[in-house]
């Protein structure tokens, strides 16, 4: 090899190596040249002595550079960068068909009882909505003048609502006496929401985490009108509870205001605040002993009338503050279950603890 060839292949190589550390260091690649006119990496090769051992290296470097390369460029895919668009499709659905077949695979692998398990709930699952769709069809047809007009349960509603329950709001007596297991099935899904919200966010064995609310960062403004509605707030909300009987309100409505009350005052004041009168633990005991009592009076009272006989629960005086029999505190047992689980849910989602 000649003394230029050498020359020229020092070079070479040199730049190669200046764009590798730049691909793997992300910097800026030298110029042809700044990398010939930089006094550090030029030589003066006029002395340079070229022998066959010489040779012989420069040779192996040569090799070794190119079968480097060459591994480099197997390893790199240039396929997708000048591949057309329909072959860019085709790879995209063998690779989606190939995780289907995984997926697949993976699930026939599952024990027995899991397997059975999944197949049983798509079974059930399509059993329901079949059901369902079937009794949609079977529905009085939409706008047909032959379809009913008169419905006897309404009526009865209206006309004898308050001679039955003892209560002027109709809406009370319906859904608090003629219906009371239905607003018992409700109330259940209000604490069970709450419920799967502290199973997924709560950490059970954990100390309490301190509010992250900081008092000092509150606006003056806020914390003083806070101070002032929210009292006002809670009577409301207890009047909306004690008065639903009576005229519009009852346990939902009162136990939303008293929910949003208590939030108000936490999101100002902070969850450490609220704590010392109202835990966890606290939010368990009224949610299930309310739960617990509108279950076993009702429970009590229908099975009484079914049986033909009396209560011995006095309906009161139509009008007055303790009349319409269970109702009042069937109201106030629903008013403290959704109470509970308004603020349960803004302390998970807020502080994740209650």
């Amino acid at each position: 090899m000649s003394e230029k060839e050498t020359i020229n292949y020092e070079l070479a190589v040199r730049k190669l190596k200046s764009f590798i550390d730049w691909v793997n260091a992300d910097t800026d690649l030298p110029t042809l040249e700044e990398l010939e006119g930089n006094p550090e990496d030029s030589h003066d090769f006029a002395d340079i002595e070229v022998t066959s051992h010489d040779d012989e290296n420069i040779s192996v470097i040569q090799e070794s550079t190119e079968s480097k390369i060459g591994e480099l460029d197997e390893e790199l895919d240039y396929s997708d960068m000048f591949a057309s668009k329909s072959e860019k499709k085709a790879k995209q659905t063998a690779a989606a068909s190939a995780s289907w077949s995984a997926s697949f695979n993976k699930m026939m692998r599952l024990p027995k009882v899991q397997l059975i398990y999944r197949l049983i709930s798509i079974l059930l699952t399509i059993t329901i909505i079949t059901v369902l769709l079937i009794t949609v069809t079977h529905m009085p047809e939409f706008g047909n003048p032959d379809n009913p007009t008169n419905n006897e349960v309404y009526v009865r509603y209206i006309e004898q609502g308050v001679a039955d329950t003892g209560a002027l709001n109709i809406v009370a007596a319906m859904i608090l006496d003629y219906r009371a297991f239905d607003t018992l099935g409700e109330a259940f899904v209000l604490l069970t929401a709450v419920m799967a919200v502290v199973m997924l966010i709560r950490t059970p064995g954990k100390a309490v985490p301190k509010s992250k609310v900081d008092m000092a960062e509150q606006p003056f403004m806020l914390k003083y009108a806070v101070m002032l509605v929210v009292p006002f707030v809670i009577i409301f909300g207890i009047y909306i509870l004690f008065n639903g009987h009576l005229s519009p309100g009852g346990g939902f409505s009162g136990g939303a205001v008293l929910g949003a009350g208590i939030s108000l005052y936490a999101a100002s004041y902070g969850v450490d605040k609220v704590r010392k009168i109202f835990t966890f633990k606290t939010f368990i005991i009224c949610s299930v002993s309310a739960l617990l009592f509108y279950s076993l009076a009702k429970g009590y009272s229908f099975m009484m009338g079914a049986a033909g006989l009396s209560t011995g629960i006095p309906l009161g005086t139509p009008g007055n503050l303790f009349s319409a029999g269970l109702i009042l505190p069937l109201n106030v047992s629903v008013g403290f279950v959704v109470a509970c689980s308004a603020y349960g849910l803004y302390a998970l989602f807020s502080e994740g603890e209650v």
